[in-house]
């Protein structure tokens, strides 16, 4: 198995009472997202060579939270996925440690704007040596 398929099968385990799932096409209607949907997709695998005889890995997955909302309900959720992703900093999962947190978008204006859906992207990179 891919070594950035593991990191987000272990991602989506660490958020399984979200209910997340790993998604390689991520997309949902409007009416299936009364409840906060988990999207966890794996994004990108970089090599660095450290030896001859060694290399580092970084391996990126991406978080999506997806709810219907409205702008009363944004310092709450946001509060949440703050959270969640500075969970993983620091953490070891599938042989990788988490580097990096990144939140982008940390929520999107536009979709709760036009649609009244609450989304929001968090990036993980873990890093493992080989």
């Amino acid at each position: 198995m891919s070594e950035v398929l593991k990191i987000a099968n272990a991602v989506a385990g660490e958020l399984e009472e979200y209910h997340a799932e790993v998604l390689f096409f991520p997309e949902f209607e409007l009416r299936e997202l009364e409840e906060m949907r988990v999207a966890v997709v794996p994004l990108a695998t970089e090599y660095k060579p450290l030896s001859r005889s060694s290399h580092e890995e970084i391996l990126k997955v991406q978080i999506g939270f997806l709810k219907r909302g409205c702008e009363d309900e944004l310092p709450e959720l946001l509060t949440l996925v703050e959270g969640l992703g500075l969970g993983f900093l620091n953490k070891k999962l599938a042989g990788a440690t988490c580097v990096c947190v990144a939140y982008n978008p940390i929520y999107s204006p536009e979709h709760l704007r036009e649609r009244g859906q609450f989304t929001s992207v968090i990036e993980l990179s873990f890093k493992q040596i080989r």
